[in-house]
C-alpha cells in the first residue's frame, strides 16, 4: 500500500511539472492562398442616328475641285482607337463615318479581374494528456497476481511517459511515435 502511495505522489508531482511547460506551446497558422479570375467580354453596337454629333468648323485651307469633294464626301471611312488600361484590360471603339455622319459605333471591350483569397487557419497544437488506469500483473517465476495503478503522460513532440506501481513491481516507460 506504501508503494501505491508513492507511486501517486510521484505522479501529481509529474503532472505539475509538465503542465506548467504546456503554456509554452504557441499555435501555428496555415495559410491557404487563391487566385480567382473573372473574364468578362463585353460587345456593343450603336446606329449613328442616335448618336448626338456638333459641327466644329469647316476646314477651307484645302482647295478642291468638286470631284473629289464628292468623291471623299461619299468613301465610307473606319476608324479606330484602343484604350489599353493594362496587358489584360482594354476598350477598343471603331466608328464608321460616311457623308459627314457617324452609320456605326461599335466598341469591345475585355476585363480580366483578378482576386486574391486569402485564408487563415489559426490551430493550437495538441496539449498535454494524462491518462490514470489500473494494472494487473502475473509473475511467472512464483505465481502472484498484483494489482496496482499506472499513470501515462502525453507530451506534444515529445512522446508518451508511463509508470506503474503493482503489489508485485515497478515499471516505468517512454514511447515515441515515428
Amino acid at each position: 500500500m506504501k508503494e501505491v502511495v508513492i507511486t501517486l505522489m510521484v505522479a501529481v508531482l509529474i503532472l505539475f511539472i509538465f503542465k506548467g511547460r504546456n503554456n509554452k506551446y504557441e499555435s501555428f497558422v496555415i495559410t491557404h492562398i487563391d487566385t480567382l479570375v473573372k473574364h468578362d467580354t463585353i460587345r456593343k453596337f450603336k446606329k449613328g442616328d442616335s448618336i448626338p454629333f456638333v459641327v466644329l468648323g469647316i476646314d477651307t485651307t484645302l482647295i478642291h475641285d468638286t470631284i473629289r469633294i464628292l468623291q471623299d464626301y461619299s468613301y465610307v471611312r473606319a476608324y479606330s482607337d484602343t484604350f489599353r488600361i493594362d496587358t489584360d484590360n482594354y476598350v477598343s471603339i471603331q466608328d464608321t463615318i460616311s457623308k459627314n455622319k457617324i452609320i456605326g459605333r461599335s466598341y469591345f471591350s475585355n476585363f480580366t479581374q483578378k482576386t486574391i483569397r486569402i485564408e487563415t487557419i489559426k490551430t493550437n497544437p495538441n496539449k498535454l494528456e494524462v491518462y490514470l488506469g489500473l494494472l494487473g500483473d502475473l509473475r511467472r517465476f512464483d505465481e502472484k497476481v498484483g494489482v496496482g495503478v499506472g499513470i501515462a503522460i502525453k507530451v506534444p513532440k515529445k512522446g508518451l511517459f508511463t509508470f506503474g506501481a503493482t503489489t508485485n513491481q515497478y515499471s516505468l516507460g517512454i514511447y515515441k511515435s515515428f
